[in-house]
């Protein structure tokens, strides 16, 4: 006589989980949005934040392409991509929107533009005479704020495929390394295992739905840093009923090798001038990531 396996772990008639145990996981994903939004509302009002207005010298930017959909989307370069031998690509987090980003009018260290020139002149120092470019790609809809978006991962998910197709469709003479930035590194982690790239660099990352390194499937060189007084350092590290975004990516036990932040301040200071983040991220990103230094731990 053939025997069901035996099943641990009660149902009900219908086939369903006893309401208890709905209720019980109900009320443990409601737990865990309430402390992963509460414990990102410093870091997220901070990000929505711009700052002093910076002068950043550099290349106007090009838009490579531009969407309408959602909130809007778009990709701008700084330099000449095709001639560029070293590019880095920077994927944004929270709060960014294409009129947000094509509107320079004031900007401060946040803007994705001023960021994308300051990584490109330190680029340029760091490799002089062999061109670079700086990518912003926007091809994907943020959360706008703090809400339950910022704590999920449906919308990394939806981008990280334009990611990998982007990466890509650029020049495979050049080597290309992509730089997420908070919630924009839960899109790079989504579309790791299909990005063609030499280094992927996280900063100010929440995690990054993995617990880690070895599960992002990528083979690229994997980076990353937190400023000591980032408050997305309070976020809890979990993932419960698709809230939270797991482990934190600069944990020794994630695996990913540590970046230099000295000098780097808050939740959007990475790439400023003058920082040891700025400089290491230059380095990785014209092929010397090799000679970077991992902080004392």
């Amino acid at each position: 006589m053939h025997r069901r396996p035996h099943r641990h772990g009660r149902r009900t008639a219908t086939g369903r989980p006893p309401r208890g145990h709905l209720r019980d996981r109900l009320v443990l994903g409601v737990a865990t949005i309430a402390a992963v939004l509460l414990g990102a509302a410093p870091a997220v009002g901070q990000s929505l934040s711009d700052g002093t207005p910076v002068n950043v010298v550099g290349p106007p930017a090009t838009v490579m392409s531009a969407d309408a959909h959602g909130q809007g989307r778009l990709v701008e370069a700084f330099g000449d991509v095709r001639r560029a031998r070293n590019i880095a690509v920077i994927v944004p987090g929270v709060g960014w929107t294409a009129p947000l980003l094509s509107d320079e009018r004031g900007a401060g260290r946040r803007h994705p533009a001023v960021q994308a020139r300051s990584l490109l002149a330190a680029m340029e120092r760091q490799a002089p005479g062999t061109p670079a470019a700086v990518v912003v790609w926007l091809d994907y809809d943020p959360p706008a704020g703090l809400d339950a978006d910022a704590a999920r991962s449906e919308r990394a998910v939806d981008g990280a495929p334009r990611l990998a197709a982007f990466v890509d469709s650029l020049s495979r003479s050049s080597t290309v390394s992509v730089v997420c930035h908070s919630y924009g590194s839960v899109v790079c982690a989504h579309a790791a295992p299909r990005l063609r790239i030499s280094s992927l660099v996280v900063v100010g990352s929440p995690g990054m739905d993995v617990w880690t390194r070895a599960a992002l499937h990528t083979s690229a060189t994997v980076w990353a840093g937190l400023a000591p007084d980032d408050p997305i350092g309070v976020v809890p590290h979990t993932r419960v009923e698709g809230f939270g975004h797991a482990a934190d990516p600069t944990a020794l036990t994630f695996g990913a090798r540590s970046l230099p932040v000295d000098g780097a301040h808050g939740h959007n200071g990475y790439l400023v001038a003058g920082t040891g983040s700025l400089r290491a991220i230059a380095e990785i990103a014209t092929g010397h990531g090799a000679t970077v230094a991992s902080p004392a731990p």
